[in-house]
């Protein structure tokens, strides 16, 4: 795919919710992040009655939907795949309220768990550090931010939990999901 630039986050949702789906953009591109994540094949079929199965009981989406959602999964592939650590979270803009952007970034986690789940059987045989973050993830999808004040320091926690998801992600999309080339011998012949 060509490196469209995706509509924003409310625009995303807007789409959701006039299909009559039950899930936001937060959501939605954590369980396709948990896809890719969690060691769907990259291409561009594999996801979709996961999806479909997650988001709409089974059925297919609309033409213009699968289309959007597609192009959410490529940008994601693409983020995941790039060495220069381009991965994001899609959330709100930072002009939203701290509680509304920490209530997107909780349903993000749920969605990442879900899609990660769908797709990964052997956590167990995973390192310690990829159990610890997907607990981690786990716990964050379950937090219950309640800002008092959207002080400096309520927006840098926020910030440290988006970027600890942020590389959380990354963690499993390279221990289940990034295609290791072969070795190089390193005996001359």
């Amino acid at each position: 795919m060509n490196s469209a630039v995706l509509p924003s986050f409310d625009k995303i949702s807007q789409a959701l919710e006039e299909a009559e789906l039950f899930t936001n953009a937060a959501e939605s591109h954590g369980v396709l992040s948990g896809f890719v994540c969690g060691g769907i094949a990259l291409d561009n079929k594999s996801w979709q009655p996961l999806f479909n199965d997650v988001v709409n009981e089974g059925m297919a989406l609309s033409s213009s939907l699968k289309k959007l959602i597609a192009e959410i999964y490529a940008d994601v592939v693409k983020q995941c795949t790039d060495d220069g650590l381009g991965f994001h979270l899609l959330l709100p803009k930072d002009d939203k309220p701290l509680d509304e952007r920490a209530e997107a970034m909780a349903q993000w986690a749920q969605g990442f768990l879900v899609g990660f789940g769908m797709v990964q059987q052997s956590l167990n045989q995973a390192s310690e550090d990829v159990q610890e973050v997907i607990r981690d993830i786990r716990d964050i999808s379950q937090l219950s931010l309640d800002f008092e004040q959207e002080d400096e320091e309520s927006e840098i926690a926020f910030t440290e939990i988006v970027e600890y998801l942020r590389v959380s992600a990354m963690l499993c999309f390279n221990t289940f999901s990034r295609q290791t080339s072969s070795p190089v011998s390193n005996t001359l012949h």
